[in-house]
């Protein structure tokens, strides 16, 4: 046994500080900055002929070594032109490879065709045959006309007006356009007459449907009227309407006593006035405004009547 400790001995010896070695390193061991030392890089001075060979020897260079024919070295492959594609060579699912030309533009319209349709104003229907109508509806009447070309300057004129049932009336007469100053304006004469059919007779009504209108049994309306258009296809086409109004009243009461017998047949008078616009919507229609009044002479009635109305006027 002594023997094996004295073997033993220099083994350990030996062994101890090998293990020692592979121990785990210190906690806080110094680091390793070698790696934050920039490497030293020459600069190629200014006038330093350029080393060619270091940038052409790189896999695929094309520099040729002096003394070579060129005929000997291999020849690239032929790079085939290229061929534009349609729009169908596209790949399914991804974008065309070719831009479509944007389509043309369409040709511009014809210009719009001025409004020269007019039912209140001094301008007629301008041929034979023509016809325009017209709708309206205010205070105190609604009304319903037309007027039919009979010759270039002149229009038939048909009409009915209704004080909504309590008194209808009939219209008949004829516009006549004396001046024409192109398409901005024009002057004209106008007269109509009518047959007023009353829902109440007048012993029975004391401010009915005959002190709202003014009219009596028979009425006569001569006139002057005129319009101005202003400067657009569709700009508004102004009018105004001046009459004078005699009203026949075949039916007249006696409203005093001791009057005496009234006679069969009493005439007054009143100036309608109106002026107003046609604003054209479309070549042949319009929408109307009217506003005015009557003044009226006759004791019975209102001195003054207001009148307001909108419509609409067409060309057929």
């Amino acid at each position: 046994m002594p023997s094996v400790r004295f073997l033993l001995v220099p083994l350990a010896l030996v062994l101890g500080p090998s293990a020692r070695a592979q121990q785990a390193p210190a906690r806080n061991p110094t680091p390793d900055e070698s790696w934050s030392v920039p490497a030293q890089v020459d600069a190629p001075r200014k006038n330093d002929t350029p080393d060619d060979a270091t940038w052409t020897d790189f896999p695929g260079g094309t520099s040729v070594p002096s003394g070579t024919d060129a005929a000997t070295l291999p020849r690239l492959p032929e790079v085939p032109p290229l061929v534009p594609l349609d729009d169908d060579d596209s790949v399914e699912g991804s974008f065309p490879r070719t831009m479509k030309a944007p389509p043309p533009a369409p040709p511009p319209g014809p210009p719009p065709v001025a409004n020269r349709v007019s039912l209140l104003g001094a301008r007629t229907v301008g041929r034979t045959g023509g016809v325009a109508v017209g709708l309206s509806l205010g205070f105190p009447t609604l009304s319903a006309r037309a007027a039919v070309g009979v010759l270039p300057q002149v229009d038939v004129l048909v009409g009915l007006d209704s004080l909504y049932g309590m008194m209808n009336e009939a219209r008949l007469g004829w516009r006549w356009r004396v001046l024409d100053g192109g398409p901005r304006w024009s002057l004209g004469l106008v007269m109509e007459g009518s047959h007023a059919f009353f829902l109440r007779s007048a012993s029975q009504e004391e401010r009915g449907a005959r002190y709202l209108t003014g009219r009596r049994n028979w009425n006569v309306m001569p006139g002057i009227v005129g319009s101005f258009q202003r400067q657009g296809v569709r700009a508004s086409r102004l009018f105004i309407d001046v009459r004078y109004l005699v009203a026949l009243d075949t039916e007249p009461i006696q409203r005093t006593p001791l009057g005496g017998l009234p006679p069969d047949l009493v005439s007054s008078s009143a100036w309608p006035v109106r002026v107003g616009a046609e604003v054209p919507l479309t070549e042949k229609t319009s929408y109307s405004v009217t506003l005015g009044g009557d003044f009226r002479t006759r004791a019975e009635d209102a001195a003054f009547m207001p009148v307001v109305s909108v419509g609409i006027v067409t060309g057929l």
